[in-house]
């Protein structure tokens, strides 16, 4: 698999730990997992890394790759690129200086929010909106899991896709000039988000639409959320750090309706993967007329939904929203810290194209794949079409695509021995012994 086609995934398996339940793979919007010889396996050409079968996993053995804290010390300028829901975790007891404060004395030398790079953002999608009148709706390039799931389920939307970067890579982008501006080795000045969902790691590692991230690592949400939160309980007398806070339109940016209450333009938002994979599935068969702009987030409530925040989705927008109604009646004159860069930042901001990933591909032959198209169908007939998951698969469809990949055989499904039971072609014992070697992989048809 060459470097133009590979999706790093932050999602694995810890095959140790795995029961081969199949809660994950009735959940994955992509039908990208199965259950093979009784352990789940993720097809790395399917997944999204939206998190959704880590949430329902009942043995946690769905894990998050993550870049280790201890990593940033091998810079000497080291930024925490926190986001504003970050933010939102702590209850409203706690300071914001205070967190900022914890941060320093945790190692990073530097703290920026995310959200001090949404006006660059908000200006590039007013312009893009404005310069491509012929194509409607135009989709947010937000949610990097939401720009997979179009890459491969929906590739013919690839062109709707704002070429625009997101916050962070606008704020990463300056911070990089910033301090090369004042003098400071550029191998030596480490940038780290702090990110609420894998797919944000997985957008680090493979970027969509450019070659490489601004970034030079991430840090997992929730694991620094309880540094932090240790660290001001054990120093509660420490002196305050002073911070800059983004605007009150950018601190609920990351929320849904957060990027649509910025639109002029007639705009809809769009929130949890398998509501927006439905939107797409109707905007795909000509079904969604008349909108300008789609905000589409893979988590419900955007950002505090995602499966690195752990606190209470709810609480954290609230609060998130609160902050933002106060900065808002404390409305001050202070220049944004992207003022001086704004020249560099608005060349800076452009996004290249996003291309399209089929996740099915029955065969690069257009004949062959036609006739293996016609094979899947008469496969499919033959299944239960119940959809139970008990072959592995999510659907009678997806294991007919296995069988004729032959990545899977029909005698996965229980209910062929069924019918061979009531035809009396095997015994009840012969039914049951088959079901048990193929679900833990003794044979393979």
């Amino acid at each position: 698999m060459t470097a133009s086609n590979y999706f790093h995934h932050a999602l694995y398996v810890d095959t140790t730990q795995c029961n081969g339940c199949v809660h994950c793979v009735r959940v994955c919007p992509t039908e990208a997992i199965r259950v093979k010889s009784g352990c789940a396996v993720i097809e790395a050409d399917k997944c999204v890394d939206c998190g959704n079968c880590f949430r329902v996993c009942p043995v946690k053995a769905i894990k998050v790759e993550q870049d280790d804290l201890s990593a940033i010390f091998k810079y000497s300028v080291r930024v925490a690129l926190i986001p504003a829901v970050f933010i939102g975790r702590f209850s409203q007891d706690i300071k914001i200086e205070a967190i900022y404060s914890a941060l320093l004395k945790i190692g990073f030398t530097y703290v920026f929010e995310v959200e001090h790079g949404v006006g660059v953002v908000a200006d590039g999608i007013r312009s893009y909106i404005s310069g491509n009148p012929d194509i409607r709706p135009l989709i947010s390039s937000y949610c990097p899991a939401v720009i997979r799931l179009i890459q491969v389920r929906y590739p013919s939307l690839t062109d709707h896709i704002i070429r625009v970067k997101p916050p962070v890579d606008v704020s990463a982008l300056f911070c990089k000039k910033y301090f090369a501006d004042q003098g400071n080795d550029p191998e030596q000045t480490g940038i780290f988000y702090v990110t609420p969902c894998a797919a944000k790691i997985a957008a680090f590692k493979s970027p969509v639409g450019e070659s490489k991230s601004p970034l030079t690592g991430v840090i997992n949400l929730d694991f620094l959320y309880n540094k932090v939160l240790a660290t001001i309980y054990q120093d509660r007398d420490s002196v305050s750090t002073e911070f800059q806070s983004p605007s009150a339109a950018a601190i609920k940016w990351s929320l849904t309706r957060g990027e649509v209450s910025c639109s002029s333009v007639r705009a809809l938002a769009v929130d949890g993967i398998h509501e927006v994979s439905d939107f797409l599935e109707k905007l795909e068969g000509g079904q969604i007329k008349g909108i300008d702009f789609l905000e589409m987030k893979a988590c419900q409530e955007g950002c505090p939904g995602g499966i690195l925040t752990a606190g209470n989705t709810f609480l954290t927008v609230e609060n998130m929203e609160r902050r933002s109604a106060m900065k808002s009646h404390n409305c001050s004159c202070q220049v944004s810290p992207l003022h001086y860069y704004q020249g560099f930042l608005s060349e800076s901001v452009t996004l290249g194209p996003v291309e399209p990933r089929s996740g099915l591909k029955l065969d690069q032959d257009i004949e062959i794949a036609m006739a293996k198209l016609e094979s899947l169908r008469k496969i499919e007939l033959l299944l239960p079409g119940i959809d139970c998951s008990a072959c592995g698969a999510p659907t009678c469809h997806s294991l007919a695509e296995d069988i004729v990949l032959d990545k899977g055989s029909i005698s996965q499904c229980p209910f062929m021995d069924l019918l061979s039971l009531n035809r009396g072609q095997i015994t009840a014992v012969d039914a049951l012994d088959h079901a048990e070697n193929v679900w833990t992989g003794r044979i393979k048809d």
